[in-house]
């Protein structure tokens, strides 16, 4: 068996984010997410069954919601476009012509994790209003000028998915705009 030499561009950042925690008083609290498998679905209106089929779950005919399904969440990013986030097992395979397609995107983007206060704290570099999105709600947008997915639970706890290549620079701006959020 062969270790998970997978790493985080976000691993260098632990420290700090357990730092703002302790210092916020537990008021506002940022983490690391883990490893998350990502597939990105695009599909026909008359190939979304399938699709739906193929993954294992109800695809969200909402904008901007989601849907659960066990250990995965989907993400409605547009009408024909769904993130399908966690889960594990074989990726089905797509038949030539189904009017359906799926590609792993995994690799692609890093998890953030935000708690307590985190729709403030996005406030300061998000141009959506997130105090508006209700439960469940995800949205593509720009956050500090990286393009990001957020998805937020009727929990408060907001998951910021950013590029690997932006996710430095991210967490170093949430770093610096929670620090002048909390004082």
């Amino acid at each position: 068996m062969t270790a998970d030499r997978r790493r985080s561009p976000l691993d260098g950042f632990a420290t700090a984010f357990a730092r703002l925690g302790t210092g916020s008083g537990g008021r506002l609290r940022i983490a690391k997410g883990p490893y998350l498998r990502q597939l990105d679905v695009r599909a026909e209106p008359t190939a979304r069954a399938d699709a739906e089929a193929a993954v294992g779950m109800v695809l969200p005919a909402t904008p901007n919601r989601i849907n659960r399904s066990g250990d995965r969440t989907a993400l409605w990013l547009g009408p024909d476009e769904w993130l399908v986030v966690g889960g594990d097992g074989d990726i089905p395979g797509v038949p030539e012509s189904a009017g359906w397609g799926l590609v792993d995107v995994s690799a692609q983007r890093t998890a953030v994790f935000l708690n307590g206060t985190a729709v403030e704290l996005l406030a300061h570099g998000c141009a959506l209003d997130l105090e508006r999105m209700g439960p469940d709600w995800c949205a593509q947008t720009t956050l500090a000028r990286a393009g990001v997915i957020l998805w937020g639970s009727a929990t408060g706890e907001v998951c910021v998915l950013v590029r690997s290549s932006f996710a430095s620079y991210l967490a170093a701006w949430l770093l610096d705009a929670a620090t002048e959020l909390i004082g």
